[in-house]
């Protein structure tokens, strides 16, 4: 679950930290008050292209930090696999844009490349907007959905199955 972005020197925002809560969060506002920055910052640390002009004016740099807590068993696991182990249930993951074109990456304070990044960040979050919602089409995509809303009432049914399937 998204607890926390810090977005520095993107485009119009100066600074703004903003937490988010369990369950449904709404952005509102007037048009130019930020919230498609907001979700252009979210795309950033998703692995979304950087470029010069996403830097605030007179600045040398934009800084995006994401802070994730994580306790879903098969999203520690899946983590894992990729070598990365949240502290604690928290997962922070930030990108820096440098003026010069360059990209920092980390993930809970490690350097790592914009592939890892784009691996871990597509398994803590999915931003849905206006003609922004093909991954809803992958079957696989829809059966993670499922799951995950229903982890604790179809869990039990659901290895009854792959039992029965293994059986079979």
């Amino acid at each position: 679950m998204l607890s926390r972005l810090y977005v520095e020197n993107l485009a119009l925002i100066d600074k703004v930290d903003v937490e988010f809560s369990e369950g449904l969060n709404i952005l509102t506002g007037e048009t130019g008050a930020g919230k498609s920055i907001l979700l252009g910052a979210m795309h950033l640390l998703l692995g979304g292209k950087a470029t010069k002009g996403l830097i605030r004016n007179g600045r040398d740099y934009a800084y995006v930090e994401a802070t994730f807590l994580v306790n879903s068993e098969d999203i520690i696991i899946k983590l894992a696999q990729l070598e990365i182990y949240p502290e604690d249930g928290l997962l922070i993951c930030s990108r820096k844009l440098y003026d010069h074109g360059k990209t920092l990456n980390k993930i809970n304070c490690h350097s790592v490349t914009l592939a890892q990044l784009k691996a871990v960040t597509s398994l803590l979050i999915d931003i849905h907007g206006q003609n922004e919602h093909q991954s809803l089409l992958d079957n696989k995509i829809q059966l993670e959905i499922i799951d995950a809303f229903g982890h604790k009432t179809i869990k039990e049914k659901k290895e009854k199955v792959k039992e029965l399937y293994r059986e079979y």
